[in-house]
């Protein structure tokens, strides 16, 4: 399977002091080292993810670093190309100021871009992971991506 992940996912992967940090780890273990399905991680997720707080950590590095080299050395770590998504992305972001409050959605940029990569069915994604379902739910459901 190709399972795309949110950078909630990969944070809480890597930040044993994260409140999902747990539930990341038992769906990375078997899903990726003993299933071999293969790991999706759009641009703007690793922008989010390996952030200066990360960088400050040595020991999240360390584990990032050999799940990625193991992950990589078995094929199994695509990293989706943005450059398709990024302007349409900017461009809603702008559009979405002129909405009335009531109606306004606070999605950042990374947000917007993943969504359209979501909303493209040429890009192959059996599962979708993220702790922030509900910036996600209205796209995958429209494009029938599996939500965990």
């Amino acid at each position: 399977m190709k399972i795309c992940v949110d950078s909630g996912f990969l944070i809480a992967l890597y930040d044993e002091t994260d409140e999902h940090h747990e539930k990341a780890e038992s769906f990375f273990i078997p899903h990726f080292t003993e299933l071999g399905n293969e790991l999706l991680v759009p641009w703007p997720v690793l922008y989010e993810t390996v952030s200066t707080r990360m960088t400050r950590h040595r020991r999240q590095m360390d584990s990032l670093n050999r799940d990625w080299k193991y992950l990589h050395s078995r094929k199994q770590l695509i990293l989706l190309d943005d450059k398709d998504f990024r302007a349409v992305a900017l461009e809603e972001c702008m559009k979405e100021v002129a909405r009335p409050a009531q109606r306004y959605r606070t999605l950042s940029l990374a947000d917007r871009v993943i969504r359209g990569m979501l909303s493209d069915i040429s890009i192959r994604i059996d599962y979708f992971i993220t702790y922030n379902q509900k910036d996600f739910v209205d796209i995958c459901r429209k494009y029938r991506r599996v939500m965990a």
